[in-house]
């Protein structure tokens, strides 16, 4: 799944298996993720459409 990183300010992509479906507290499906890029941990966060949501949780 692509995630976009604000603060190298570039897309990137990350596993399936390192990414967590959320719920929000209105409902909407999201995803996050933290990774460790050149020795600084980055937290990434993506809300979802439900159909993206349903297509990501029937991998798992």
């Amino acid at each position: 799944m692509k995630f976009y990183n604000v603060k190298l300010k570039k897309s990137l992509d990350i596993n399936e298996n390192e990414i967590e479906i959320i719920t929000l507290s209105n409902g909407r499906p999201a995803a996050k993720a933290e990774i460790i890029i050149d020795g600084e941990n980055h937290k990434l966060f993506k809300i979802l459409s439900k159909t993206e949501a349903e297509k990501n949780q029937k991998q798992k």
